[in-house]
């Protein structure tokens, strides 16, 4: 692509936009559209994939693609209460990778998926996971264990142990823009660094620690904080507030 001095085009395959529209009116996707709830940062699967149809990348013609994007919300679908429309999502997966003349060209070498959940690979795709050993994977965090290539009954039995690891794309978790933030700049921001959490791992007791060097860094901002028994309305009101959106825009770097 370098060397044909052009943007890559990306194809987005249409196949589930219908059902995809019906997840997101589901009930179950109520608290993934809040954004000051913690469930949201599992919206980078949707994020991504009307970034991308609004991007200057997206091309209309599959013959002219480079990569071909493959939308599916995965985390979305598995918190449906019907099953029976999950399935239908993961079975119509299926049914159009096998069926697209570019999927078969390739072998989905040249095909792209998005994980914004580190729940197990076989639970989120179920039948249609195998299909996509040979795409590229765009991740936000790593699956809480390795596809299962075990037992028989697992939808990978069988599949080589290295294919998984490869072609794996890094992304952020979804965060959303809210227009107070347009008022942000450089010199807005007062503080260098800021860090307030939980003490809930060794690196983070040792930053949050009096000791830290981390409290010795000119204009630095650490405090260790502690769970909440609000109820969750009053959390997301403080988070909206004065919590992690202000440190954003108050804080050159924000350590998490």
């Amino acid at each position: 692509l370098a060397a044909r001095g052009s943007r890559p085009l990306v194809y987005v395959y249409r196949w589930l936009d219908t059902l995809h529209r019906q997840l997101l009116g589901s009930r179950s996707s109520a608290s993934f559209l809040d954004i000051w709830h913690p469930r949201s940062q599992f919206l980078s699967e949707f994020a991504f994939h009307r970034a991308l149809l609004a991007s200057p990348f997206a091309t209309a013609s599959p013959e002219s693609a480079d990569f071909f994007f493959v939308p599916f919300y995965s985390r979305l679908a598995l918190g449906l209460k019907n099953q029976s429309a999950r399935a239908a999502l993961i079975a119509t997966l299926r049914r159009q990778l096998e069926a697209s003349p570019y999927y078969r060209r390739s072998g989905g070498r040249d095909h792209m998926f998005l994980l914004s959940s580190g729940r197990p690979m076989e639970l989120l795709f179920g039948e249609a996971l195998p299909l996509l050993a040979d795409a590229i994977r765009l991740q936000v965090v790593p699956p809480s264990r390795p596809p299962d290539r075990g037992a028989q009954s697992q939808p990978l039995a069988g599949l080589a142990a290295g294919r998984w690891q490869r072609k794996v794309v890094r992304v952020p978790h979804f965060v959303p823009w809210l227009p107070q933030d347009d008022a942000v700049t450089a010199g807005s921001k007062r503080r260098s660094v800021c860090l307030e959490a939980t003490p809930s791992t060794r690196l983070r007791e040792a930053l949050l620690a009096p000791s830290s060097p981390l409290r010795r860094v000119p204009g630095a901002h650490v405090r260790p904080t502690g769970r909440s028994s609000a109820p969750a309305h009053d959390r997301r009101r403080r988070a909206a507030a004065c919590a992690a959106r202000q440190r954003l825009r108050t804080c050159r770097f924000c350590v998490v």
